[in-house]
């Protein structure tokens, strides 16, 4: 589809358990990019041990595709994951693009990981929101906090998702807001773990998009939990 263009770079490390004297890691890049309607997704791992059963959900505009399993992923070796971006909208402007990653080590120990890019259909556009997470320790659960900023001289009807990982829950990942002109709103999330390993961080982004004068604006922000 004309008007579309992705680039986007994920890094990823897992770090399996491993007795003290050593560990092993798996470190997986992937990169997307698309023109018109064809998406194509390239998977490398850089770690130092083989990933399993590996597969991709891409989300646009909450339509998901999801690949096949690639069931071992050895070091240094890629994959390639071509996607369809059959993408419509009556608004021009930048979307949101969410690429999951799930993976397994050696163990059938399950991680996944997130990250979320824009892209610009027809047209880009520019945000007038700012938008930042507040880093936390998380031990079982805890208040994450996403802050937004209207730059602008106009008022904002706003909605913000909240984009995490497999391993953590929120209880409420959506919210919309009025954000009126030259002003700031904080918003509190609450987080719980549902599968993460105690001492690991994981990536968490926070997506603000709104329409106006027929167009359609994200902005994006990431943390760490």
């Amino acid at each position: 589809m004309k008007g579309i263009k992705i680039i986007l770079l994920l890094f990823i490390i897992a770090v399996a358990i491993m007795p003290p004297v050593a560990a092993s890691y798996i470190s997986i890049q992937s990169a997307v990019t698309a023109a018109d309607n064809k998406t194509t997704i390239k998977v490398t791992n850089f770690g130092d041990e083989a990933a399993y059963n590996i597969q991709l959900s891409l989300d646009v505009n909450n339509k998901k595709t999801v690949s096949n399993v690639q069931r071992q992923l050895g070091v240094r070796e890629s994959f390639q994951w071509a996607v369809p971006l059959n993408f419509e909208s009556k608004n021009p402007g930048k979307y949101p693009l969410i690429l999951t990653t799930s993976y397994e080590d050696a163990n059938s120990y399950p991680f996944s990981a997130i990250s979320v890019s824009t892209f610009d259909y027809k047209e880009a556009t520019v945000s007038d929101i700012a938008a930042a997470i507040n880093n936390i320790k998380l031990s079982d659960k805890g208040m994450l906090e996403v802050k937004i900023k209207n730059t602008a001289d106009t008022a904002k009807d706003v909605n913000i998702r909240l984009i995490i990982p497999k391993e953590l829950t929120a209880k409420k990942d959506k919210l919309s807001a009025m954000l009126l002109e030259k002003s700031e709103m904080s918003f509190n999330f609450d987080v719980e773990k549902f599968s993460a390993l105690t001492g690991s961080s994981y990536a968490v982004f926070a997506v603000v998009e709104y329409d106006e004068d027929n167009k359609h604006y994200t902005s994006t922000a990431n943390g760490a939990v």
